[in-house]
């Protein structure tokens, strides 16, 4: 079978049986994916998507288990698996809340719903994988095939985790990928260290004595009050945080008062902090309570503060890193291959997976002829050529690692 041209620059051997199994393939997967856009579910709602995720993975003999309501896990065993490696491959699997306003023929038909982030992409890359691993594939080990719900809301592999995930199914190292819009299809984007930010929810009320506006000498002006904590906040990452390091602080919302003569009593600051390291991260916070409260002090008012951690930093381990690394390189030419992508103030809760056990995120590239159509749009959607080379790379990342770790262990002994 001819392979397709945009795969060939891309694939070192796009002659390889790998290729040609998942080129044989290649039209249904991508029905596949177009199915599960135009069938999104939110977060903890996946429920049809892990029923049609299971009856893939059945009909390929791959045995599963649900965790987390809506998490689906596939083991797939095969060889002297016994004393074996065991690696963990991961896809997202829940939509946004986003009205779709593409004219697709699989557009959302669920109003309100919508696949914004490639989420049905990362799935179907991983079940092609998942489907060659199984019937081709020979290997000693186990690959555990982690369908994880809720990224887009509420952690869902903080509470996979939580749920016993890696006691229940251990593995030596976990991998994810997601697509990335801004760099060409097919590219691959790896290396060590941050990747996304760890994030803090920032609430401060500000109380006053409030008043007639034409009168602010017999108040305590609130909105005074709190737009100098607002600009005073930048002041912490220009002056607190070393310019090796990086955070971000960023007040999204203001409410206050309901009319223009009326000083009110109270107004409140939302905000978010994104950081990298913890120790910037309890800086920060240490250091918000203080100016907050100090301002207010000045002034003659008071403050609430609260600060809520929400997902950690997600932060690549070295040794798994380079393994991937080395694998995907026996697989793309090295001109589609990228090792320097800046690390993101964005947030995954990947982060939760590579806390409990070392491993990597990375990314494959999303657009077409530099075309740019951003995450969490109501436009964007998954580049379909990704199926076939983010299968690739998910079957070679796989079996490299676990023949990888098992030469390793010999050598050990």
């Amino acid at each position: 079978m001819e392979v397709n041209g945009k795969f060939v620059k891309i694939l070192k051997n796009p002659d390889s049986s790998l290729v040609q199994f998942l080129q044989k393939n290649d039209e249904k997967f991508r029905k596949l994916r177009q199915q599960i856009h135009a069938n999104p579910e939110l977060s903890r709602e996946e429920f049809e998507t892990a029923n049609l995720i299971e009856e893939k993975l059945k009909s390929w003999n791959i045995s599963t288990e649900r965790l987390s309501t809506t998490g689906v896990i596939g083991i797939l065993q095969k060889g002297d698996f016994e004393n074996a490696p065991r690696i963990g491959l991961r896809a997202d699997t829940d939509a946004l809340p986003i009205d779709e306003k593409s004219d697709l023929p699989y557009a959302s038909k669920n109003p309100g719903v919508m696949h914004a982030c490639g989420h049905d992409g990362h799935t179907t890359m991983l079940l092609a994988a998942a489907q060659y691993l199984a019937l081709e594939a020979k290997f000693d080990g186990t690959i555990i095939f982690i369908f994880q719900p809720d990224e887009e809301d509420q952690a869902g592999a903080r509470r996979m985790v939580e749920d016993g995930l890696f006691e229940k199914f251990p593995v030596d190292a976990v991998y994810a990928v997601h697509n990335f819009p801004g760099a060409l299809q097919g590219e691959i984007l790896i290396k060590k260290g941050p990747q996304m930010a760890g994030t803090c929810e920032v609430r401060i009320d500000v109380f006053s004595k409030g008043g007639h506006a034409a009168h602010p000498y017999q108040t305590t002006d609130s909105v005074l009050v709190a737009s100098e904590i607002v600009v005073g906040l930048q002041s912490i990452i220009a002056r607190n945080i070393s310019g090796i390091d990086a955070a971000v602080l960023t007040i999204g919302s203001i409410h206050g008062g309901h009319a223009n003569n009326v000083i009110p009593n109270k107004v409140s600051l939302l905000g978010t902090l994104r950081y990298f390291d913890l120790k910037v991260r309890d800086l920060v916070k240490a250091r918000i309570e203080q100016l907050a409260n100090g301002i207010c002090s000045a002034y003659g008012a008071t403050c609430e503060v609260r600060l809520t951690d929400g997902y950690i930093p997600t932060i690549n381990h070295d040794k798994e890193t380079e393994v991937a690394d080395e694998a995907i390189s026996t697989l793309i030419n090295p001109e589609f291959i990228t090792r320097n992508k800046v690390a993101s103030m964005g947030a995954e809760d990947f982060g939760f997976m590579l806390h409990a056990c070392p491993g990597a995120y990375f990314y494959i590239g999303n657009d077409v002829d530099e075309t740019f159509t951003g995450l969490h749009t109501d436009q964007y959607d998954f580049n379909d050529d990704n199926i076939l080379i983010g299968a690739a790379t998910w079957a070679t990342l796989a079996l490299y690692f676990l023949k990888k770790e098992a030469v390793t262990a010999e050598k050990t002994v």
